[in-house]
């Protein structure tokens, strides 16, 4: 059954998913991590999302990681968590057992093999999802980034989706970043949240329309971030900015990975599912380097 549901706002962090020695997910490793998270400035948290690496795990293993979080006594209606695949019995076995487990929302991207669907193959992917999983009302965040799934959430899209699925949509994950593509679908669903996934975006969210940011990077300085969020100084904002830009890039992942073990002293947190590796000595350095200019 669904948790009962807060305003989908603020700082959400989308968290690393802890691996074992044995290459399964650790939840012992993840539930303590992911409380701090929440006593410490993160509003929510995404679980097993791309920062997560949710793909590279398999059905059985995501559900099971889902339900030890269930039963932590993390509180649910903060957490949402990422159920996409490139099938759709995959996918709606992973949507049904986050909606079983009582998380807030499902946060879905679209069938991301096949290029060139167009928006009839989408609608008709989330109508047959839909079907087999019969959402609570705004059980889906739609997860737009296109670089990865090929598929873009374009403002008719959205709000087609939103018009043929009436009350499902809660709002949608813009990892592109696309200032404009928010901005219009703003304009026709002031209702939905809209979250871009840097924290670059923090000190103008209200004013922009936004929900606030759903970001890899942000569980490594989440009081900062709140800080931002809630007082927009341009000192902070600047400095925020800075920290994200010195992590972007294409192995953000593994910097957030080798960023987090060391805070928390433990190396385990370096490792990720392969084909990820880690971060070679000097590419630690360099890391080291750049986010101590940030200082």
């Amino acid at each position: 059954m669904k948790s009962a549901g807060i305003a989908l706002r603020g700082v959400w962090a989308a968290v690393l998913t802890p691996i074992d020695h044995r290459l399964e997910p650790n939840a012992p490793a993840a539930i303590p991590y992911y409380r701090d998270l929440l006593r410490n400035g993160c509003d929510g948290l995404n679980v097993l999302g791309t920062n997560g690496e949710a793909n590279s795990f398999g059905v059985g293993q995501r559900s099971r990681f889902m339900e030890a979080i269930a039963q932590s006594k993390i509180p649910l209606e903060r957490v949402m968590v990422g159920t996409g695949t490139t099938s759709l019995d995959d996918t709606a076995q992973l949507t049904r057992k986050a909606f079983e487990c009582g998380f807030t929302t499902a946060l879905v991207m679209p069938p991301f093999f096949y290029r060139g669907i167009g928006d009839e193959g989408v609608v008709g992917y989330f109508h047959a999802l839909a079907a087999r999983t019969n959402p609570p009302d705004r059980g889906f965040v739609l997860y737009n980034w296109p670089a990865v799934s090929g598929v873009t959430f374009g403002a008719a899209l959205v709000d087609r989706l939103v018009r043929e699925l009436p009350g499902k949509i809660a709002g949608i994950k813009d990892s592109s970043n696309d200032v404009e593509l928010q901005q219009a679908i703003g304009a026709q669903h002031a209702d939905l949240a809209i979250f871009p996934s840097s924290e670059e975006c923090l000190s103008a969210a209200d004013v922009n329309g936004l929900a606030g940011c759903i970001s890899g990077s942000v569980a490594l300085w989440p009081q900062l971030a709140k800080s931002v969020y809630k007082s927009g100084e341009a000192a902070l904002a600047d400095r925020l900015a800075r920290l994200r830009q010195a992590i972007a890039g294409p192995n953000m992942i593994l910097r957030v990975r080798y960023l987090t073990g060391r805070a928390l002293g433990d190396a385990a947190w370096e490792r990720a599912m392969p084909p990820l590796g880690t971060l070679s000595a000097a590419e630690k350095r360099d890391l080291e380097e750049a986010i101590s200019r940030c200082a």
